[in-house]
């Protein structure tokens, strides 16, 4: 099947990628080598303003919600092109938080959260995970009980694998706010303020060298409107806001730029004179990675297009997010595999082929394959959701 962008969307892909030759400065690159970015200044926050001052946060809302009324392709050409430039664009606070705030939210929930997102002022990290409640989500513990007489929420408890936590500056907070419902029934989403009294951020270093949070929650009190939506239905709010998380965290943007690069390598001699590209083996290897970009390419506009006809693709995006994590491991194997002892040299090594990007990629990319939600479950869900089986768990 041949697939193209129609005009109106190629001048769309056109004026992303002249603000991005404007703005990605080699200042700014050199920031963003580093793991554990702040955007409370430095050049990653400069960049994100800018990125705010042009609408580009919001996009796709409804011009109702401060947004430019845009499509969903539109967005998804803009985070694929942004990932191939290797530069922060729109997280998942504007990708999965605010769409559910939008779908689900009170008018106050809208109000207030919204503008500030658009404008990306207001960063959430996602607060799901816990230590005895990773992927079995609904047997979180984590409580909040309503204080009738301040009209507050008080929530305790703790959250693992927070990732972002340490910039943002809100969680939406995944809670039990009635222990005694079944498991799925009782569960609420609240926002948190991070510099709230009560709230503590510690950080957990991956094997990347990628930093996440553990959060705890300690007698924090917030507003009883904090409460996004309705009381006990936050389980609807946090299974859509997943779906939106894969389909953004699996954009092959990055997948791209990251097989060029590997072509590119396996065109020059290595240091000891060996060119990659006259073995016909890593050749097919190499093509295979071309292809298999080429269908999570695909995969990204299909997902897209079904969200421009106000579906959440939940079958698609798994599929998608399974496709292209193990895709990106495949790339960081073929890539230690071709390289070979050059491709274990890392980041700040003057001899390491890209920087080092081959060798990050490796200790990165396993994350990605239980990010958001593990391949496993992901399989049941497509089983589930897609063709009507039972769980694998039954």
């Amino acid at each position: 099947m041949e697939f193209e962008l129609d005009e109106g969307q190629q001048e769309w892909l056109e004026e992303v990628r002249d603000f991005l030759r404007t703005h990605v400065t080699p200042a700014l690159r050199a920031e963003l080598a580093e793991h554990d970015l702040e955007f409370k200044g430095g050049e990653v926050a400069a960049f994100r303003k800018a990125i705010g001052d042009k609408g580009w946060f919001g996009l796709n809302w409804p011009v109702e919600f401060g947004g430019l009324g845009l499509g969903a392709v539109h967005q998804h050409l803009l985070v694929s092109e942004f990932e191939y430039w290797g530069v922060p664009g729109p997280d998942l606070t504007v990708t999965s938080v605010a769409p559910m705030i939008m779908r689900h939210g009170t008018e106050q929930n809208k109000a207030e959260f919204l503008p500030p997102i658009a404008r990306g002022e207001m960063i959430c990290a996602v607060g799901y995970s816990e230590p005895d409640a990773g992927t079995d989500l609904a047997s979180l513990r984590t409580r909040a009980v309503l204080d009738e007489a301040t009209n507050e929420w008080v929530i305790n408890g703790s959250k693992i694998w927070n990732s972002g936590a340490q910039r943002s500056t809100h969680e939406w907070l995944c809670v039990r706010t009635d222990p005694d419902a079944p498991r799925h029934k009782g569960i609420s989403v609240i926002i948190v303020p991070i510099d709230h009294p009560g709230v503590t951020i510690r950080p957990l270093i991956a094997w990347s060298g990628y930093r996440t949070n553990e959060a705890f929650f300690d007698d924090v009190r917030v507003p009883a409107d904090n409460l996004i939506g309705e009381v006990n239905k936050g389980w609807r709010y946090i299974t859509g806001a997943l779906d939106l998380e894969r389909g953004a965290l699996t954009n092959a943007g990055d997948l791209r730029r990251s097989v060029e690069d590997l072509v590119d390598l396996a065109r020059q001699p290595r240091a000891d004179g060996r060119v990659i590209a006259d073995d016909p083996v890593a050749v097919r290897r190499l093509a295979g990675l071309v292809a298999d970009v080429e269908a999570a390419t695909l995969m990204g506009y299909e997902a897209s297009s079904l969200l421009a006809e106000g579906t959440i693709p939940t079958v698609e995006v798994s599929t998608e997010k399974i496709f292209t994590s193990e895709l990106r491991q495949r790339i960081a194997d073929t890539a230690m595999d071709l390289l070979g002892p050059e491709g274990l040299l890392a980041h700040r090594n003057p001899e390491a082929p890209l920087a080092g990007g081959f060798e990050r990629l490796y200790r990165a990319a396993p994350l990605l394959r239980f990010g958001a939600g593990t391949n496993e479950v992901l399989r049941d869900v497509i089983a589930q959701r897609g063709h009507a089986l039972p769980s694998s768990g039954r």
